[in-house]
């Protein structure tokens, strides 16, 4: 595979595949560079080993894959384990990205397994602007993976308030799974993001005490240490949020089932007082075998004796209302 290259003046060179010779002779000249690479083979990753000279540690890492966030600090680079994420489909479902990222005082490698549009974006904001300065190099790209974050939050937090919307409206068992893949989705990149910042002042200070890299004005990475302090807060917060919706739930549930109830009361109230009434006219008593027989007693006692109560029960529900309901 040719390598894709973007050169920046004598300072900065980025390429996305690997070319040994383009990379000796990077190295040979004391040259930094940005290689990107996009879901490489073994034989890629064997090849760069062989000529950065990456500790095999390092590299089987990066062979397997789905590694926690972690610092590893070799002789003469670090490796980070660093996770963003993307927001995907109509839907708005969030994925996890990991980047394995191998930072040197001469080059800055950057290894993923899925598409990130973030690290593509950065090739191209790069190519017109340039910068002459390492250290802040290695900040854009981790500050770029980091912002990708503010995306996935607002993704999130659509999903949230829809679901909210939902449940307030009418609560449904199929509501409760979404509310339980949701935390579980939030969770997981809460997760994620806390041992990113947990370990990335280890990472800070690694890449800092790094011999042959430039150094910028200022501190450039403990930046980054405060934008994963404020995402983990977010994610902590949505994971509050939703705990509060399952409530909210179960709440919903049990007020549509007492309105539920609150219906066969008033129904059942009416026809226990038709019950008593039929029953009562009903009993073979002599007196009313005897004297309630014409249609005027049927329409006074039988149809009258009805309709009144039922026109003062309707009356009594109606103006307490909303006191009892």
């Amino acid at each position: 595979m040719l390598a894709t290259r973007w050169e920046y003046g004598d300072a900065v060179h980025v390429l996305t595949a690997v070319d040994d010779a383009r990379i000796r002779r990077q190295r040979q000249h004391d040259e930094f560079f940005w290689l990107d690479l996009e879901d490489p083979t073994p034989a890629e990753l064997d090849d760069l080993g062989g000529v950065l000279g990456l500790h095999p540690m390092s590299l089987e890492d990066t062979r397997e894959f789905g590694q926690r966030p972690k610092v590893d600090v070799y002789e003469d680079n670090v490796l980070v384990v660093f996770y963003t994420a993307r927001v995907t489909g109509a839907e708005r479902t969030v994925a996890p990205i990991e980047v394995h990222v191998y930072v040197s005082g001469g080059y800055v490698v950057t290894v993923r397994r899925d598409s990130c549009s973030v690290l593509d974006e950065l090739h191209a904001t790069l190519a017109p602007q340039g910068t002459a300065d390492e250290e802040a190099l290695v900040y854009r790209i981790f500050d770029a993976l980091t912002d990708a974050y503010y995306p996935v939050i607002e993704a999130l937090e659509w999903r949230v308030d829809t679901l909210e919307s939902e449940v307030l409206e009418r609560a449904r068992p199929e509501q409760r799974e979404k509310i339980y893949r949701l935390r579980q989705d939030v969770r997981g990149l809460d997760r994620l993001v806390v041992t990113q910042r947990d370990h990335f002042q280890r990472a800070s200070d690694a890449i800092r005490q790094l011999g042959g890299l430039s150094r910028g004005s200022r501190e450039y990475l403990r930046d980054i240490g405060d934008h994963l302090a404020q995402i983990a807060g977010e994610f902590s917060r949505q994971t509050d949020d939703l705990i509060a919706l399952t409530g909210t739930y179960f709440n919903a549930n049990a007020d549509r089932l007492n309105a539920v109830v609150t219906r066969l009361t008033i129904g059942g109230t009416f026809f226990l007082a038709w019950t008593l009434v039929t029953g009562f006219f009903g009993q073979n008593f002599r007196w009313l075998v005897d004297n309630v027989e014409s249609k005027h007693d049927f329409l006074v006692f039988g149809i009258g004796a009805l309709v009144v109560p039922t026109v003062v029960l309707g009356a009594l529900f109606w103006v307490k209302r909303r006191d009892w309901f």
